[in-house]
């Protein structure tokens, strides 16, 4: 870690067992690890007064989920005096769920008596967040903090409707009766604040905490509708909230530098009484930035009506702003470090308007971007000790709503309103310059960013043959230019003024793992889709492939070392070539062919691994992981007919887990690792339908969904800053 090598107890090639004699007295620094429980509510406000499949009046309401939840969270504090800020990474497995049902009949429809029930359900299963925490000691061993960052959700969706028929007088017979049920999983991005306490147990390194956290993921989006003045379908939404009270217990494992001698954790209100180091880069930051983006979707939709009509893309723009928090590791000239960001924007657009079928119809769109945020690595060289210029890549995300309009200015007067949020992931890259102020810990900032969030669905008909209607879509990029000021501060024994420093190569000390690195990888991996359909209602099915391919790409990430334990943050991406397809055929009417492609793999992940000997590391690790992967069906009219071409990507998150090992290569900075890693990304759409008719017997169609999953075996080199 550069000058802070110097001051270190590093553990190096030769490693004691045991604590090196100097005692400095314990504190809130290092990384830790812990897990949580608790209890989660929430609501979810969507209504829609007339539902499509039950007559006018027949619809559902919202309903508030509730339920337990449990699992682990990650991260690194620095203290400087009575203040401890840090980065936390958490994930909770959840049960958090609630339904609404309405009943009513509807009345005479021709000779039966007809009543509908609609029930909508949800449950939330996964809650993952990235987060800057900051606190006060209002003792030496109770930490009060608040909290703030991006969001993460898994939460399954379930509409289910059933319609009975009696014949009525003088009529006779069984009626019939309709059932369905459908559940679609949805994976949602937003922000998440709070606070807590947090204490020292005994004098140990346990810590345990209570907190109360508030998740915002954003709404569903709506749609509405007019015949004639007349409302068939009007559906509204609000923000899907949670909020979350849990209790946590944490092991914190104390950096090199310092051993656990005292029974009582003093407090630092200024530098211990040896000389300060000179200020330098190292240490945690926060802060906050706005500026202003550009959104492409170069997307056409053609239509042929006889007459063939487009609705082509369009650029967004706006203002962003937000907050940034993460840390730097100080190597001589070399800046490394990790950052996460979360920006609110106003970045829209719109298309031109068409008119089509002869004047009669008029149809618009509008793009909306309003969340952007990412978990980035950053690599700089100090121009001059004051002046630091840097490169930066990592993952992005983005909360993207499409609102289509369509006018009829026909006698009936139609018109209809569809409003579709969608959270998209993908990488984003950039470059940046950042200069101290003034001798001050206060941080100016000018940075260029450019996001890929993959390409949007893309579809193609056919009437005997001829493409009739088809919408293709490019990539989504953002490209954002964006101001930010940021306040660094200082780890115990440094100075918070006065001239910085660039040495020229680290202080002589032991070598230890602790430090931050930057490293690249590739691999081979497995995917598992596990789902069947029917194929137009028939008997034969379609059973989604498995798929298999190339992975490759890099990472970056912290370590803290104790003695044999070495624990730490990673982030990694990877594009990948794993891919497979399968086909299914009812012979003399049609094929169909399905095509699954894992465009991204990435995650967020702890590391916590033990040394077996000073130079080999064996570590688990374990996060939140997320995907693209594209769906592709191509459906032929047999004997060579062309029907339909649909790809469709699917942004999915969950969790990623899995072993490896890792050494130090010829007692240099360069490590070599091998390891494997499991993801698994929860549920596709699963639904069932079925039909009795009299005293016939149910006729029956389900579609059926297991987890989908990744296994990848990968190696890779880091190189690692002192």
């Amino acid at each position: 870690m550069g000058t802070v090598a110097a001051t270190s107890g590093a553990y190096a090639a030769d490693l004691p067992l045991k604590a090196p004699p100097v005692v400095v007295a314990w504190n809130w620094s290092g990384f830790y690890l812990g897990g949580n429980i608790g209890y989660g509510w929430g609501q979810n406000p969507i209504t829609d007064i007339n539902d499509g499949a039950f007559a006018p009046g027949v619809g559902y309401g919202s309903f508030d989920p509730e339920g337990f939840l449990g699992g682990f969270h990650a991260g690194a504090n620095w203290q400087t005096g009575r203040v401890v800020v840090g980065l936390e990474g958490d994930l909770s497995f959840a049960d958090v769920k609630g339904s609404s049902q309405v009943s009513a009949g509807s009345g005479l429809v021709s000779i039966v008596d007809r009543s509908s029930t609609v029930s909508r359900s949800g449950t939330i299963d996964l809650l993952g967040s990235g987060r800057a925490r900051f606190g006060y000691l209002v003792t030496p061993n109770v930490l009060i903090y608040g909290t703030g960052g991006a969001a993460f959700s898994d939460s399954n969706r379930t509409l289910a409707f059933s319609d009975v028929d009696t014949f009525v007088p003088p009529f006779r017979g069984n009626g019939s009766r309709l059932v369905s049920s459908n559940t679609l999983p949805t994976w949602r991005i937003g922000w998440v604040a709070g606070l807590g306490v947090e204490t020292r147990l005994l004098d140990s390194n346990w810590l345990a905490r209570l907190e109360y956290l508030h998740y915002d993921l954003g709404n569903s989006g709506g749609t509405s509708g007019w015949q004639a003045g007349v409302a068939p379908s009007l559906q509204n939404t609000g923000d899907l909230t949670v909020d979350v009270v849990r209790t946590g217990l944490t092991y914190k494992f104390d950096p090199d530098q310092i051993t656990v001698a005292s029974s009582t954790a003093p407090l630092y209100y200024k530098a211990p009484a040896t000389a300060p180091q000179p200020w330098t880069w190292t240490g945690f930051y926060l802060g906050g930035h706005a500026g202003y983006g550009t959104v492409a979707d170069p997307f056409t939709s053609l239509t042929v009506l006889p007459t063939a009509v487009s609705l082509n893309g369009f650029d967004s723009h706006g203002f962003v702003g937000g907050f940034q928090a993460g840390a730097n590791w100080q190597s001589g000239a070399l800046v490394g470090g990790l950052e996460i960001d979360l920006s609110g924007a106003h970045i829209n657009g719109s298309a031109s308007p068409i008119i089509v079928r002869g004047g009669s119809l008029t149809e618009s769109q509008t793009d909306t971007f309003d969340r952007i945020g990412s978990a980035r690595a950053r690599l700089g060289y100090l121009i001059t000790p004051s002046l630091l210029l840097y490169g930066t890549a990592g993952l992005g995300w983005t909360r993207f709503t499409s609102e289509q309009d369509l006018v009829s200015t026909s006698a009936t007067q139609a018109s209809q309103i569809n409003s579709n949020p969608a959270w998209l992931f993908g990488w984003v890259a950039g470059t940046g310059i950042e200069a101290r102020l003034w001798n001050t810990n206060w941080l100016a900032r000018l940075e260029y960013l450019h996001y890929d969030f993959g390409q949007g669905s893309s579809s193609e008909q056919f009437t005997a043959g001829i493409p009739t209607n088809v919408n293709t879509s490019g990539r989504r990029t953002a490209d954002i230019v964006r101001t930010g000021l940021s306040y660094k501060f200082d780890w115990p024994g440094y100075s918070n003024g006065g001239a910085s420093v660039m040495p020229v190569k680290a202080a002589a000390a032991v070598w230890s793992w602790s430090g931050f690195y930057l490293g690249a990888h590739a691999g081979y991996g497995f995917g598992s889709d596990p789902l069947t359909e029917p194929l137009n209602g028939g008997p034969l099915t379609f059973t989604f492939p498995n798929s298999e391919g190339y992975v490759a790409g890099f990472q970056a990430g912290a370590n803290w070392q104790t003695s044999r334990a070495v624990g730490g943050l990673e982030i990694d991406l990877s594009g990948t070539g794993i891919k497979g397809t399968s086909t299914a055929t009812i012979p003399n009417f049609l094929n169909w062919t399905g095509v699954d492609k894992v465009q991204m793999l990435s995650s967020a992940r702890a590391r916590l691994g033990y040394l077996v000997t000073p130079d080999i590391l064996l570590y688990g690790t374990g996060g939140l992981g997320w995907t693209e992967i594209d769906r592709t069906l191509t459906v032929t009219l047999l004997p060579n007919q062309p029907f339909s071409i649909v790809t469709t990507p699917n942004w999915r998150f969950g969790w990623v887990a899995g072993v490896g090992g890792e050494t130090r290569l010829w007692n240099t900075n360069w490590l070599a690792r091998l390891e494997y890693l499991h993801y698994d990304f929860g549920s596709s759409n699963e639904g069932f339908s079925a039909v009795s008719s009299g005293s016939a017997p149910l006729s029956f169609n389900s579609t059926i969904s297991h987890h989908q999953t990744a296994d990848v075996v990968r190696a890779g080199f880091d190189y690692k800053l002192n």
